[in-house]
């Protein structure tokens, strides 16, 4: 049973503390009226959750600040009647192999309609393969972010695009509020389908979605228990896999590979995260009691690297175990095998889909409750529902003997398991489950945000997904990492207050060092002991000037004489250091020096008064000019 390390608390809870003061910078630009900040960092509060789990896999709070803030009095509703053939899918980014994105283009080329592409926040040349889907089906793709300025320019965009659909798809990333913002801005609109191709982790959109489509039935549970999805808005829609393409000769793939004659091929694709474990041991001390009880199983294993327990078990298994790390085309090794071994602790997805659809038998270990939600990552797929599974290391060892030593039994389990999934995940069986996701879709009305319930807090499921994301000595994750979907907006004001946010209880002070030749700038000089002044959190290091002598004789008086022309003195100036040592050991610290620029001064200002450091009195400092060597 899964049992969290003993830091996994700790980081859960400061995960979840980073993310409260990240949606407290939402709630003050929110209240200040500035939508496009709204924008900016409930992305950065999105972003952070998604990659730092705190036990929430949605937030109702986040959702109505975006949703408030751009519909205003306003109302948004939906038109399910719309006959012009038109749908419109919309992802964050493309990427050219994998994921979600290789979902988008086989649902498009599976529809007879017109499907139209939009990119919220993509960079570089879009992926050839979701340009031909497009292409192919009379639509076209269209780059927001390289059209549009800001965040609140690409949701009206958007918009625009969503007016002119008879049904929006988002397979966008778990961060993208405008995505959100398009669809909750005033109007009428067509119906919108989520499609929750990140079913286990959090994501934005719930008051988005009139539909959410999940593509297993364990996320239609998650969906309903941890985010608050009703089941007349909650939908499946089994993955869209298609068979891999002939390609070598079977006997000539095994020959190129080196493979002998008399071997049973097991074949386990996955990412080495997926192998590694969770709870117990992984799937190499799984993989050591196979290899030693079948003397004719050689493993391939594409996705994990050759190092660590791999190397291990290899040297333990010369010749039978081949890690062989990521691969641009698994194709090979799919001709090549007997058995697919799918992948444990953790399920990877379409790959066991795909070896099934090649009438590979396939052979799983399922050792989790199904009635927990741990079980997450051991949930079937449709079409592998029902089909054989070992529940102990014993049953599976005896059952990958039995598979191992008779071809007739492979043979009948993988066409038992290909006919099943074929079924649900290809050809008519698939496209009517589609018309039946567009049906339910079109009867749908908007959903109201002020109507969403509170937020779900599942501290053992935020544990479990703490241990999945960041492994064994897990750290929280600094808030700052999470600019990086708007990092090309070049915020300083946001990044600021993302500096604050980390910095908050690392002490009463901000210490800044600046830049040598302040005392040739009485200008800018002057300008940071007036902040010095008015923010006693500001303490400030001053180097000595190049010629000055071993006490700085010279700067502190340059220094006394720009207090003096401001009415201050070195008793009611602030914290201000002359000294020719930097103060490195200062925490926290304006990382480098300050650079004697008007931008520089007005960053520091916004940071000095940045919601980030959060509410109550600032910290009583010194009030003396020192002068150190």
């Amino acid at each position: 049973m899964y049992r969290p390390p003993a830091d996994t608390l700790r980081v859960l809870s400061e995960n979840r503390l980073h993310y409260s003061r990240l949606l407290d910078l939402v709630r003050h630009h929110a209240a200040a009226g500035d939508v496009e900040r709204v924008l900016r960092s409930a992305t950065v509060a999105a972003r952070h959750a998604w990659h730092a789990p705190n036990g929430l896999l949605s937030d109702p709070a986040l959702e109505r600040l975006v949703v408030s803030s751009v519909q205003g009095t306003g109302r948004t509703t939906v038109d399910g009647t719309r006959s012009a053939g038109r749908v419109l899918h919309v992802l964050s980014e493309a990427y050219s192999v994998g994921g979600h994105t290789r979902l988008a283009w086989r649902w498009i080329s599976r529809d007879h309609r017109r499907s139209d592409i939009a990119l919220t926040n993509h960079s570089g040349p879009v992926p050839e393969q979701i340009e031909a889907a497009a292409t192919a089906s009379g639509g076209q793709v269209t780059d927001l972010r390289s059209a549009c300025g800001t965040l609140l320019e690409r949701a009206t965009a958007l918009r625009g695009l969503i007016d002119q659909a008879d049904l929006v798809v988002l397979h966008v990333h778990p961060y993208d509020a405008v995505a959100l913002a398009a669809v909750s801005l005033p109007g009428v609109r067509p119906p919108v389908v989520l499609e929750d191709h990140a079913d286990h982790a959090f994501w934005l959109g719930t008051a988005a979605a009139d539909v959410v489509s999940s593509f297993r039935p364990f996320g239609q549970r998650l969906a309903a228990e941890l985010r608050g999805v009703p089941a007349e808005r909650s939908v499946l829609l089994p993955l869209p896999v298609d068979p891999a393409e002939a390609g070598l000769p079977r006997d000539e793939v095994r020959r190129v590979l080196g493979l002998p004659e008399d071997a049973v091929v097991g074949l386990t694709v996955a990412a080495h995260n997926k192998l590694a474990p969770l709870w117990g041991r992984g799937m190499d001390h799984l993989l050591d009691r196979a290899l030693t009880w079948c003397p004719q199983l050689v493993v391939l294993l594409v996705g994990a690297p050759p190092a660590g327990p791999w190397a291990r078990l290899a040297a333990r298994h010369p010749g039978r175990l081949r890690a062989l790390g990521p691969v641009p085309d698994a194709t090979p090794y799919y001709t090549a095998a007997d058995i697919y071994l799918e992948s444990y602790p953790t399920r990877a997805g379409t790959s066991v889909l795909e070896a099934a659809l090649l009438g590979l038998p396939v052979l799983t270990l399922t050792d989790l409750p199904p009635d927990d939600l741990i079980n997450v990552y051991q949930a079937d797929m449709p079409g592998m529902v029902g089909q054989p599974r070992a529940t102990t290391p014993e049953q599976y060892v005896h059952q990958l003997r039995a598979l191992v030593a008779d071809p007739e039994l492979r043979a009948s389990r993988g066409a038992a398991v290909r006919s099943s999934v074929a079924a649900v995940h290809c050809g008519p069986g698939w496209v009517a489950a589609l018309e039946a996701l567009y049906a339910q879709a079109r009867s749908s009305s908007a959903v109201d945000a002020a109507d969403l319930g509170p937020a779900v807090e599942d501290q053992r499921y935020g544990a479990m997904l703490v241990t999945f994301t960041a492994g064994a000595g897990a750290v929280s994750p600094d808030p700052q990492l999470a600019l990086q979907p708007v990092e090309h907006l070049g915020d300083e004001r946001l990044q600021a207050d993302l500096f604050a946010l980390a910095h908050r209880d690392r002490g009463g002070s901000l210490t800044v060092r600046c830049a040598p030749g302040w005392h040739d700038q009485p200008d800018w000089t002057s300008r940071l002991l007036v902040l010095a002044s008015d923010h006693p959190r500001l303490s400030v290091s001053l180097p000595f000037a190049a010629d000055d002598d071993v006490a700085g004789s010279r700067s502190t008086a340059v220094l006394v004489d720009l207090l003096r022309r401001l009415g201050q003195t070195p008793e009611d100036c602030g914290d201000i250091d002359v000294s020719s040592s930097d103060p490195r050991d200062a925490v926290p610290r304006v990382t480098g020096e300050l650079p004697l620029t008007a931008e520089a001064l007005d960053w520091l200002e916004h940071l000095l008064a940045s919601p980030g450091w959060g509410p109550g009195p600032e910290p009583v400092r010194a009030t003396t000019v020192l002068a150190t060597a």
